[in-house]
């Protein structure tokens, strides 16, 4: 086991500082979490990523176990790249890329590790682990009496598929108890088994099979333990319980250094999807880093009463005078429509580098007729449309990809599109990916330099995407003879074999253009202020210079109106969360306080709120002004 001390951290900061402008200080509670390996809470802004590469750089540094590694896990793909990134400071850190180290996601983790190896042994082949895919080749393979029975039944077809139940891998139909002579469900047992073997499954799925080879080869978890006997668990909040069981099955042991990074007060995806949340992480005991370097004080004096765990936060910056105070914006029906331009017009009071990001965020985006006189962002805002929000962009093949990345000209963006497309074109193809140390994987973006680095071709695949990029929108007439050389430098056949369907001309252009959402979701002030509008969900992770929040219904009750008592007294009782009851008051609650929490979290100058005036007390609002807060009246 390797420690870290004080030396060790003095060091890297003193290495770390030479380049920087403005030199990196850790407090007490960042040192403390470097040194150690206790669960760590850590707040809104306070350099989480930051904190988990510099302690993977103390390891790399002082690792010297040629054959067990370090394993990071994170929840998504865009925390792993930014780890990867944090690690580039030092050139001794690049060991932690390839063997015998881990970084990656909890889901790469299964698949490489357990389920894939699992499969592969019975003479199963993986061609597509997707949700997406899966849900819609079994649209196309069910039958038309099969999908009149499910609608009937209110079930969906993304249901049917492999789970872990009373310590068996059990296939789920939906709308079907158990087994059944009817023939929609002789016909949901079909098309499932017709899915798998074209080697389309579900990502919950990979799961199953990794319980399946724990439970058969108990051997493999002292194995795992052996190999990583330090393990590092980044954005611990958004982990589902089905994750957060099968990682702690196999980490949490003496044996091994196992470390959790995250915010319960933010873990706002509990229930989504009718998974469980985890628990071992979110209602546990945990060292907290409560000062943050993204929000001004009057923010995070505001943002304590939100705090499910009741975290006080602090900041590292100072209090400035001269810019707005945090403001409550109260309206009427008659008066709504008034919101987003009287909070441009605060806005406008920051100075003019202040005021870039600048967005207007709410829970409920629409109404689905599970509530009577509904608030949502478009009765604010009627132009807003849910659909056109930024999200990861998925073109359906290569030719989506290259029109899309050469008419977008950003670098930043286009290259990992493309390689992302590439791993896809390599997965389909059936194709495993080979490391500097000879070893075997599943295609990934992490992996594909090294890969083409053992084919001899990575300087021709690096000219190949730059002739792509900086050249013209795909031709049909051109793009066979493209297809052809790219295959060639993947080390495809000619025609790319099972992935030719990712190889095909596409005119088809994507549809979720970024510049056409921002342009289509964006209120314009008188002023020329711009705000944003967004849901809660979608902002979480960014950093604006000015929020407002939004009030908006759920079901039966407001959530401003709900969670302004707890804004105005930190020390009232906690409403907690009940996965067994997501629907009721309490669970209800729980799920806005956390929701607002990230919601308030966001600005690093200005916070506004704005809710109807009939549900805000004129007691509520004297206690506002005294904590701080402007009330602005709309009538």
């Amino acid at each position: 086991m390797i420690d870290i001390s004080n030396n060790d951290l003095d060091d890297l900061l003193a290495f770390i500082n030479q380049t920087r402008s403005r030199p990196l200080v850790l407090d007490a509670a960042r040192l403390e979490a470097l040194r150690g390996y206790d669960d760590v809470q850590a707040c809104p802004g306070s350099g989480k990523t930051t904190l988990v590469g510099l302690k993977l750089l103390c390891l790399a540094r002082k690792w010297t176990l040629p054959r067990r590694g370090i394993c990071v896990l994170t929840h998504t793909n865009v925390a792993r790249d930014e780890i990867l990134s944090s690690i580039s400071l030092d050139a001794s850190a690049q060991v932690l890329r390839s063997y015998p180290h881990f970084i990656g996601t909890i889901q790469e983790f299964v698949n490489t590790f357990l389920a894939l190896p699992a499969l592969r042994s019975r003479g199963m082949q993986v061609t597509q682990i997707d949700d997406e895919h899966c849900t819609v080749r079994l649209e196309r393979m069910a039958g038309y009496k099969t999908k009149l029975y499910l609608k009937n039944k209110n079930a969906s077809l993304s249901d049917l598929r492999y789970k872990w139940l009373n310590n068996a891998a059990t296939l789920v139909t939906p709308a079907f108890s158990g087994k059944s002579t009817s023939d929609s469900y002789k016909d949901l047992i079909a098309i499932k088994d017709r899915l798998q073997q074209e080697g389309a499954f579900f990502f919950s799925e990979m799961y199953v099979y990794a319980e399946e080879t724990i439970a058969r080869s108990p051997h493999l978890v002292d194995a795992l333990r052996h190999r990583f006997p330090i393990v590092l668990v980044d954005e611990m909040q958004d982990v589902q319980g089905f994750q957060d069981g099968l990682i702690n099955a196999i980490f949490s042991d003496p044996a091994v250094r196992y470390q959790r990074f995250g915010d319960p007060d933010q873990s706002i995806f509990d229930g989504m999807g009718g998974e469980m949340p985890n628990t071992t992480y979110n209602t546990a005991a945990m060292q907290p880093i409560a000062e943050s370097h993204r929000y001004s004080p009057g923010i995070a004096k505001s943002l304590h009463g939100w705090s499910s765990r009741k975290l006080a936060l602090t900041t590292s910056n100072p209090h400035n005078a001269a810019h707005p105070l945090n403001t409550m914006i109260l309206f009427s029906d008659a008066t709504r429509a008034q919101v987003l331009e009287r909070y441009a017009g605060i806005v406008s009071n920051l100075p003019a580098d202040q005021r870039q990001i600048v967005k207007a965020v709410g829970a409920v985006a629409e109404n689905k007729g599970e509530a009577a006189a509904p608030l949502t962002i478009t009765d604010y805002w009627p132009q807003f449309d849910r659909s056109l929000q930024p999200q990861s962009l998925k073109p359906a093949n290569i030719c989506q990809t290259v029109r899309f990345a050469v008419s977008l000209r950003d670098g930043s963006a286009q290259i990992p599109m493309l390689l992302d497309s590439v791993v896809s074109i390599y997965r389909l193809a059936g194709s495993r990916f080979q490391n500097r140390a000879g070893k075997l994987s599943l295609p990934s973006r992490a992996g594909l330099y090294d890969h083409l680095r053992s084919l001899g071709s990575y300087q021709a695949f690096r000219r190949l995407v730059a002739e792509w990029l900086l050249g013209k929108e795909p031709a049909e007439d051109q793009w066979g003879a493209r297809m052809v050389a790219l295959c060639s430098v993947l080390g495809l056949p000619e025609n790319g074999g099972k992935a030719a369907s990712l190889l095909k001309y596409d005119p088809t252009p994507v549809s979720n253009n970024p510049a056409q959402q921002e342009a289509s979701n964006v209120f314009t002030s008188n002023e020329g202020i711009r705000i944003h509008l967004a849901t809660i969900h979608s902002v979480k992770g960014e950093t604006h210079d000015a929020t407002l929040i939004l009030e908006t219904k759920h079901r039966k009750l407001f959530d401003v109106k709900e969670m302004i008592p707890h804004l105005l007294d930190p020390n009232l009782d906690v409403p907690v969360f009940d996965p067994a009851h997501p629907t009721t008051n309490v669970s209800l609650r729980a799920g806005f306080m956390k929701k607002l929490y990230v919601a308030a979290s966001r600005p690093k100058h200005l916070l506004g709120i704005a809710a109807d005036r009939a549900r805000v007390t004129d007691a509520q609002q004297q206690t506002l002004k005294e904590l701080g807060w402007d009330i602005i009246d709309l009538g």
